[in-house]
């Protein structure tokens, strides 16, 4: 999880299911203006989510199009009492709010909303339920995940099951 305001000095992270808002912040060092647009999927390119769970780890990854593919680890159990089940819009998908940062100093550049598809939104909320469900360790979610990063992109891609964002 990520510290609330605590921005990833590049990359992205997830903040979910506290209360505020279900947001990811993507982190780019010195972005252009097309490369803003291309992350908020402004350009010519549809922004595509997807859910990866393999116990305990659960990884988030989103596809800017061009190549631009970033992979984003959740860990709901840290959240502890802190956790607010989220709402959900009438078609069953989570409402996020993209943000975009200068990674080189923390500058919030643009932020757009969108929601994750119905089906994705299902495969993360069954995840949480389960990660949240057992007694897992954190070092055993770092060590699944670890596992997931070494699949090799095509086979990623196949299990990961992206679908378009939404805008709303």
């Amino acid at each position: 999880m990520t510290e609330p305001n605590k921005i990833p000095p590049e990359g992205a992270s997830a903040e979910l299911f506290n209360g505020d808002i279900n947001r990811i912040m993507i982190a780019i060092p010195a972005p252009s203006h097309p490369e803003v647009e291309q992350v908020l999927g402004k350009g010519q390119h549809r922004i595509k989510a997807g859910v990866v769970y393999r116990a305990p780890a659960i990884l988030l990854s989103f596809d800017f199009g061009n190549g631009l593919v970033m992979d984003c680890p959740f860990e709901a159990k840290g959240l502890g009492e802190h956790f607010v089940a989220p709402t959900l819009n009438d078609d069953g998908q989570l409402p996020l709010t993209l943000q975009v940062f200068d990674a080189e100093n923390g500058t919030l550049l643009e932020t757009t909303e969108v929601a994750l598809h119905a089906d994705n939104t299902q495969v993360l909320m069954d995840a949480v339920a389960d990660q949240r469900s057992h007694d897992w360790s954190h070092q055993e979610f770092i060590g699944q995940l670890s596992e997931l990063y070494k699949i090799e992109m095509g086979e990623f891609l196949q299990l990961v099951q992206q679908r378009e964002l939404a805008a709303l």
